[in-house]
């Protein structure tokens, strides 16, 4: 017997419109106000019971693909001072799976013969090596061992809201001239699936206005504000989740903070949470398409609606 096609099944069954959904639901309520299913929420969205295709048509934007093909797998590894200790830390993480490593230099100078110290054995061009927290004076000396390792991240702090993010993150971004971007992902999943896929429209709004090439990077990190020291399994399944929010969304690199940071970063933490990428990658497929929630309706809907508020906003400043 022959498997019938993916439209052959479909055409089994017949739409259903949205008055009926929405009949059915209030038959459901038995006298309840079908209002009360509707979340407002603090980013001014209504978000309703459920979404169909017809919402598309009416909320789908023309969403910018990720410039790259997959996403690096980012260690951060602290330097304090001894830079043999913090580049045995990072090839560590490398043998572990890390496929990018940022070095926090905790806005201490370094010379040269200490950066090349930092980096040694690492195959940069493969596992590509970025600097934070560096001393803008000794940015020359780090880039003439390390090119392109102190370009300009704006690190958006994590604010009220999400439409603040995205704006503070437009403002940042046009009085940096940057095209790398930091956000941290927090617990709202899929609102937080549609900030970068919303940040990635608006940036593209921007430089066509600006005439310039549509050049951007998304780095995400996850927060760590709702970790619980005393719930340290639950702060892994928080890493999950909020690291698919920013694959889905579509990041250029990840970084997962340890489930134990708030109380000691251990190692078995770090590799946790190197593990959660690996899982995601090699088992779950992550990095199969580009833009995974184009076309879901409630994204869609959740992404367009940030980017209204976002540029009405952005623009009135």
């Amino acid at each position: 017997m022959m498997k019938e096609s993916y439209e052959a099944v479909v055409a089994q069954f017949q739409p259903v419109s949205v008055e009926t959904w929405k009949n059915k639901i209030i038959k459901d309520l038995k006298g309840e106000s079908f209002d009360k299913l509707i979340w407002h929420t603090q980013e001014n969205i209504e978000v309703l019971p459920f979404y169909t295709k017809e919402d598309n048509a009416k909320y789908q934007l023309a969403i910018p693909e990720k410039q790259t093909e997959n996403w690096h797998i980012v260690a951060r590894i602290d330097v304090d001072d001894d830079v043999q200790n913090a580049n045995k830390m990072a090839l560590s993480a490398l043998q572990n799976g890390a496929t990018a490593i940022v070095f926090n230099l905790k806005h201490t100078a370094y010379t040269a013969e200490k950066i090349t110290h930092l980096i040694q054995d690492i195959l940069t061009e493969i596992a590509p090596v970025t600097l934070e927290n560096f001393i803008p004076d000794n940015k020359s000396t780090i880039e003439s061992i390390l090119p392109n390792s102190c370009n300009v991240v704006c690190t958006i702090p994590e604010q009220a809201t999400i439409t603040d993010e995205l704006v503070m993150a437009l403002q940042q971004g046009i009085a940096t001239n940057a095209t790398e971007f930091h956000f941290y992902i927090k617990q709202n999943y899929f609102f937080e699936i549609a900030k970068l896929r919303a940040f990635r429209w608006l940036w593209k709004q921007v430089v066509d206005l600006r005439k310039q090439p549509y050049l951007l990077r998304l780095h995400a990190e996850t927060s760590i504000v709702r970790f619980d020291a005393n719930d340290e399994n639950y702060n892994i399944l928080r890493n999950t989740t909020a690291a698919m929010s920013a694959l889905i969304g579509g990041c250029d690199s990840l970084l997962i903070n340890s489930h134990d940071i708030q109380h000691t970063s251990t190692d078995f933490g770090k590799r946790i949470a190197l593990n959660i990428q690996h899982i995601l990658k090699h088992e779950s497929y992550f990095d199969v398409l580009k833009d995974a929630a184009k076309g879901a309706y409630y994204i869609e809907y959740l992404t367009y609606q940030l980017c209204k508020n976002a540029w009405e906003k952005f623009t009135k400043k």
